[in-house]
């Protein structure tokens, strides 16, 4: 999968674990990390199926399992 930058770099901060954008943004490097960006992001890998929003919690997103095997497959190439 084709991810840009912006895309690979917010997958590669998400987990497992349910996190709040702000969390995300925390772990980004500071010109990446502003809130805006980061939820537009969680969108777009949305759409394609790679990050999940929690149906109860809103705010807080996560990886899929598709998600994680893309975000193992971009570590496994560094």
């Amino acid at each position: 999968m084709n991810l840009t930058p912006k895309q690979r770099t917010v997958l590669l901060s998400l987990s497992t674990e349910w996190m709040t954008p702000t969390q995300i943004a925390g772990r980004l490097p500071e010109e990446w990390g502003n809130l805006s960006y980061v939820n537009q992001t969680l969108k777009d890998l949305m759409l394609v199926g790679l990050v999940q929003a929690n149906p109860v919690m809103f705010g807080l997103f996560r990886l899929t399992t598709n998600g994680t095997n893309i975000k193992e497959l971009e570590l496994g190439e560094n």
